[in-house]
């Protein structure tokens, strides 16, 4: 078998290397920034969790308000009482209203 020439080039032409197909990206960065960047929304996110958690269990008194006044013990609520009906509702041990007080 003859070994391949430098000369003796084949008569078929070199196909271009085909492009992947899709979308494709290039990302050049300063990786340091970039993980300061993260870390800020990262806080930001949690915060953002945290208050619409705080929507979501929003105390709201039968009446349909969520205007209250709580009552204290040793810096515990014990009571929490509805300023539109005057309802009141006791308060469990973490802070959460139980059922309306006086009601079985």
């Amino acid at each position: 078998m003859d070994k391949p020439s430098l000369t003796n080039r084949p008569s078929k032409p070199v196909t271009p290397k085909k492009e992947p197909k899709g979308i494709t990206a290039s990302v050049d960065m300063d990786t340091n920034k970039m993980q300061l960047k993260l870390r800020a929304i990262a806080k930001h996110v949690g915060a953002l969790a945290d208050e619409l958690d705080a929507i979501d269990n929003a105390w709201q008194c039968d009446c349909g308000s969520t205007e209250f006044v709580d009552f204290y013990s040793d810096s515990k609520v014990i009571r929490r009482e509805c300023e539109k009906c005057s309802e009141q509702y006791a308060m469990n041990d973490d802070g959460l209203p139980t059922h309306p007080e006086g009601s079985d």
